[in-house]
């Protein structure tokens, strides 16, 4: 009696590449999104380990100078000596400090900025 009524309807069999074809799509789409935002935040944190390496560059100069300037291996100290040494090396360790200050500041700008273009 159920024939008579819907005569044209049978029992299809779902294939695994159709099962695949409607999973697939959908999770490319958001595993692909949250890939780039990884990548994204991989390449800030990228960066900001180079400042910092690119600060402890400019900072190692400046402790040896002033060990040197400590120990004398740049002749007999004297007062006026040392603090001409100290004045020097504070001056340059303001400087590359000031730099990573703007370095930090600049990548939190671009990262939002990234990821909004992402977005």
């Amino acid at each position: 009696m159920t024939t008579l009524l819907f005569p044209n309807l049978t029992a299809k069999s779902v294939s695994n590449e159709s099962m695949m074809v409607l999973w697939y799509q959908p999770w490319v789409e958001t595993t692909h999104s949250d890939a780039k935002l990884q990548r994204i935040w991989l390449a800030a944190a990228n960066e900001a380990l180079r400042h910092e390496l690119d600060f402890i560059t400019a900072v190692a100069p400046i402790y040896s100078k002033l060990t040197c300037c400590m120990l004398g291996f740049e002749g007999p100290q004297t007062l006026s000596s040392m603090a001409i040494c100290y004045h020097n090396s504070a001056e340059d360790m303001t400087q590359a400090t000031f730099n990573r200050i703007r370095k930090v500041s600049e990548l939190s700008e671009d990262l939002r900025e990234r990821i909004w273009s992402e977005l």
